[in-house]
């Protein structure tokens, strides 16, 4: 999986808040609040100081507009494009018409819907790295950090028969400073990885039965949940899994991971 930048995710849309509907010329408010499930996660954070935007009571017009230029991309927004892309004009407008009927200020109150699409269910762990395969080392010249990428049996099987992830996958992201000479420079290994000194942090991507199912459509990924921890393994509770969800969801065809085709190449895939 890819790292994670805290505080960075204009998220999507948002979360009946059980307020009253108002209709909109150019889509159906009450087709646009089922609509609407995806993002509270991200919108509706419950945290004053946020400068995620918000959606309740804006005029219909602007955020038909805004969503429509994410989805050409007219607008760049990776995590945006992500979801907008599954959105038909007139899914557009439905959501537009619902959130313009929305009070203005009504989104202060972070909703208890959150929890199931923010809240990871992976723990880190215990075993790592024993039963696990290492299938890639990346090096990271501005952070001057080297990471390493890691699948258990359950996946790494799955990759050498030309399968899908099942659930029971678990991979796993360590991260650690890079050893540097007496040059100040990276200490390079003979394949041309550095050589690692600190671990900095972890980040893991597992799915399993169920894990999916409270994760509205727009971001679900299979039963992937992910999660940051810390370099002692604690997880990072303020990590919002919206994020993860949204930047993975556009390789759905590849198990939901940036490292397929290093994953198959190191699993010999047929």
């Amino acid at each position: 999986m890819r790292s994670i930048r805290p505080g960075w995710f204009v998220g999507v849309l948002s979360i009946s808040l059980g307020l009253p509907v108002a209709a909109y010329a150019g889509g159906d408010a009450n087709a646009g609040k089922d609509k609407s499930v995806a993002c509270a996660a991200c919108h509706i954070s419950g945290n004053p100081a946020s400068e995620t935007p918000h959606l309740a009571g804006q005029r219909a017009t602007y955020i038909a507009k805004q969503l429509k230029a994410f989805k050409a991309e007219d607008r760049k927004n990776p995590l945006m494009a992500a979801v907008t892309k599954q959105l038909s004009d007139a899914d557009v407008d439905d959501i537009a018409a619902y959130w313009a009927g929305q009070a203005a200020g009504s989104d202060a109150t972070e909703p208890e819907t959150n929890a199931a699409i923010k809240k990871s269910h992976e723990v880190f762990p215990k075993d790592f790295p024993k039963g696990y395969t290492q299938y890639l080392s990346s090096n990271n010249e501005e952070q001057k950090v080297v990471s390493k990428t890691y699948i258990n049996a359950v996946g790494l099987a799955a990759a050498k028969a030309g399968k899908q992830l099942p659930d029971g996958t678990i991979i796993v992201v360590a991260n650690y400073s890079a050893k540097l000479g007496a040059d100040g420079k990276p200490v390079a290994e003979k394949d041309g990885s550095w050589a690692v000194d600190k671990a900095k942090s972890f980040t893991g991507m597992e799915a399993r039965a169920g894990w999916g199912k409270d994760i509205p459509e727009l971001l679900r990924n299979a039963n992937w949940n992910y999660a940051v921890f810390t370099a002692d393994k604690a997880p990072r509770a303020e990590v919002n899994q919206a994020v993860c969800l949204a930047c993975h969801k556009p390789k759905a065809g590849e198990s939901f991971i940036f490292s397929w085709k290093e994953l198959k190449e190191k699993a010999g895939a047929k």
